[in-house]
């Protein structure tokens, strides 16, 4: 279940259609979640644009809002297209061009690659700044700050190369590539041809603690503000994912990109959309609402979640952004989001039938993916471990009979007369998991 992994994707793609009659409001999303929020430690701010009118709120702890400052994570790969594309508009390179004609050659790096293969995610390179980020972040090392990533680049996987595999290493390259092209640092282009033309004041090139009225980064409970250091963001995030923005300025940004030709022609924009494979284009995810196409791209960092999407049929947006690695309820809380967007009905939590569920404690199976789920009872609430995924959410109750995840929107149905069973869906994959043992 690769979908499982693919956080951003999921919140963005599949929006259960439950819930109708009056409009929902953003206060309406505030209030069910508030104090759930609170009780976790944990914020979130909130932007919904709805035929042309903007709609905010903060949700549970430390004030956040769509002034505060926050570290917009993998939405630079946004920006990072556009700069390549004003390039392109100029006449400077050509997305069809190879890595190589720019590069000078890079161990496991392929010089065949074009640029577009790196933008779609389709290289198959390996990663270099993933799974280490929380180390790097925490070991407040000058020599890790300054480590060449690009000697640890390992060797490609072939079998990936030409279809779609989420990898910061490609990113990472297009804006050595940027620079190599404009004889211009990476963070000078963003300022001096996004930023500033957009009139993103509270926006910057990079995360730093000089920056006011920047959102405290909250990492599994600790405040890890005093181990920001710039350079993890300028050297390591980089192209992939530096910039810091307000939900404000970003309402602003993705006006300019898909209503305005400030930043891109028209039909460079339509690429943007349009190219790449189903799941990913230029530097944009693509997701389908009610049959309805929408376009963004969140993000995750160190202390900092960043979730989107833009309706161009309307030009109606939300944007989402919490101070914490990932976005607190992430499945639920983000569809009723949505729901407000579309001017669908907000419904508040059940209240939850202990009873009925009590039997969903225990292991169960996914053998179509290999899983495990671990259900728990912890404080009179029920909540889904998958280990091997890291996964951990409170279940929430969705009706008489299921249950829902919190975090990445799987149901979880009773089976009449069998508790042993549990009905399991998400993304529009149903099928039927059987309790294990105990090891």
């Amino acid at each position: 279940m690769k979908g499982l992994k693919y956080i951003g994707i999921v919140a963005m793609a599949c929006i259960s259609q439950w819930g109708y009659g009056q409009e929902g409001t953003v206060n309406d999303v505030r209030e069910k979640y508030h104090q759930k929020l609170e009780e976790e430690n944990k914020g979130v701010a909130v932007l919904v644009k709805k035929d042309g009118k903007i709609h905010t709120t903060g949700i549970g702890k430390f004030g956040l809002n769509e002034h505060s400052v926050f570290n917009i994570g993998s939405a630079t790969k946004t920006f990072t297209v556009i700069l390549l594309l004003q390039e392109e508009e100029k006449g400077n390179l050509r997305l069809e061009d190879s890595i190589g004609t720019y590069l000078s050659p890079i161990k496991n790096v392929d010089g065949s690659l074009t640029i577009e293969t790196l933008m779609t995610h389709e290289s198959g390179l390996d990663e270099v700044i993933g799974g280490n980020l929380s180390t790097i972040f925490n070991a407040q090392d000058d020599a890790l700050y300054e480590t060449r990533l690009l000697d640890e680049i390992g060797e490609s996987d072939p079998d990936l190369r030409g279809k779609f595999d989420y990898c910061n290493t490609n990113y990472f390259l297009l804006g050595l590539i940027l620079e190599k092209v404009t004889d211009k640092s990476y963070f000078d282009l963003l300022q001096e041809r996004i930023l500033d033309p957009v009139g993103m004041e509270n926006s910057y090139p990079y995360v730093s603690k000089s920056i006011e009225n920047l959102a405290m980064p909250m990492m599994e409970g600790e405040n890890v503000y005093d181990k920001l250091d710039y350079r993890f963001f300028a050297n390591i995030a980089y192209a992939a994912g530096s910039i810091a923005s307000t939900l404000e300025d970003m309402e602003q940004f993705f006006v300019a990109l898909f209503e305005t030709t400030t930043l891109l022609k028209k039909e460079s924009v339509q690429r943007m959309m349009h190219a790449g494979n189903e799941i990913y284009g230029l530097g944009l995810f693509k997701a389908d609402f009610a049959e309805q196409p929408y376009f963004g791209h969140g993000g995750n960092n160190i202390g900092y979640a960043f979730r989107n999407g833009y309706d161009p049929k309307t030009k109606n947006m939300y944007l989402i952004f919490s101070n914490n690695r990932s976005v607190p309820n992430e499945r639920v809380l983000t569809e009723d989001v949505i729901r407000v967007m579309n001017g669908e009905h907000v419904e508040g939590f059940q209240t939850f039938d202990k009873t009925a569920f009590q039997h969903f404690v225990g292991k169960f199976e996914l053998k179509e993916a290999g899983l495990i789920f671990e259900i728990s009872e912890e404080n009179g609430v029920l909540m889904l471990n998958v280990p091997s995924q890291g996964i951990t959410s409170e279940l929430k109750q969705k009706d008489a009979i299921s249950l829902v995840d919190t975090q990445v929107g799987a149901s979880f149905q009773i089976v009449e007369g069998n508790s042993d069973q549990i009905k399991f869906a998400q993304n529009g994959f149903e099928t039927t998991l059987n309790r294990v043992g105990e090891e």
